[in-house]
Formats: structure tokens, sequence, C-alpha cells
């Protein structure tokens, strides 16, 4: 009986650390309905292949999306990276021409709801 409500408790308490460690991750939300705003959500959250998809499902180039897409004013890219999304970073990196890419390394991450406005 002991044994049982042992794991009882390791399965409660998992459970709630877990759902902790996903309401710390902010949550990204588009500002409008606009194309651009999509894509920043998406290049914020998806992974590279959802990502890649959404770019071909709405006939946007990664090179155009690369150079011309900004989130929050920031590039897709910079912006992505910022967000965590590393794999969507890496996979825009490859198109942006004459980009320096500066990282900071004291940012905190952003927790709660993301407002994103793509231009």
């Amino acid at each position: 009986m002991r044994s049982f409500i042992f794991i009882a408790c390791c399965v409660v308490s998992s459970a709630v650390l877990s759902s902790a460690v996903l309401a710390a991750e902010p949550q990204y939300v588009a500002a409008d309905d606009s194309i651009e705003s999509a894509l920043c959500v998406s290049a914020a959250t998806a992974n590279r292949f959802e990502f890649k998809q959404q770019l071909e499902s709405l006939r946007v180039r990664p090179a155009v999306a690369a150079n011309k897409l900004m989130c929050n004013d920031l590039p897709v890219a910079s912006f992505a990276q910022q967000a965590g999304n590393t794999a969507v970073y890496q996979q825009l990196k490859r198109y942006i021409k004459g980009q320096v890419d500066i990282q900071d390394i004291a940012a905190v991450p952003a927790h709660g709801v993301v407002l994103l406005r793509g231009r």
C-alpha cells in the first residue's frame, strides 16, 4: 500500500512539475490576421519542417522570408533565434545576405503571452 501511495505521489508531482514548465514558456499569438504575423508565430513555435511547409503553402520563398520578413521589428531569423527555435534559425540563416549575428547573452526569455506583428 505504501508503494502505491509513493508511486501515485510521484506521478502527481511530475504532472504538476511538467505543467509548471509548460506555463513558463511564452505563448506566441498573432496580433492580426496577416500572413506575416502567421509566419512569425510559425517561426517562433513550429519545427523546421512545419515552417517550410507553411512557407510553401503560402508560396513564399525562404530567401524572401529571410531577407524581407520582420517580426516585432527583428528579422525573422533573429526572431526565431530569440524565441529559442534554433532549427528555424539555422534553416533561414543560409538565405540571409550580408547579415551579422549579434547574440544577447544576457537576454531573459519572455513569459506569458507575446503578441507578434509581422511586416
